[in-house]
């Protein structure tokens, strides 16, 4: 049951935080897309309240555990990028 509470939590943080990324991803057309970036973020955030609600003891600080382990991944994986390739980030500039 940890196990699938852990996965949950990874699956669960993993549409969530892509929901949060919807405005982003898609402000160029924001103005007819904001009913479906509304509708991801308001459904992925209560899969996860429900889920929150509906476990209890272990199983929950599991579900928890996966969601700040996707959170730690995530934010690892941008300042790995960010350390590995600084010159792949921002303007390119040719030296003369």
């Amino acid at each position: 049951m940890s196990v699938l509470a852990f996965v949950a939590g990874l699956v669960a943080g993993t549409g969530l935080l892509a929901a949060l990324y919807g405005p982003l991803d898609l402000w160029y057309t924001i103005r007819t897309a904001w009913p479906t970036v509304l509708r991801r973020i308001l459904l992925w955030s209560a899969i996860t309240v429900v889920l929150l609600v509906l476990l209890s003891g272990t199983p929950r600080a599991t579900f928890i555990a996966g969601i700040t382990a996707h959170l730690v991944i995530h934010a690892t994986s941008w300042l790995l990028i960010l350390v590995g390739f600084p010159s792949r980030l921002g303007p390119t500039r040719t030296v003369q």
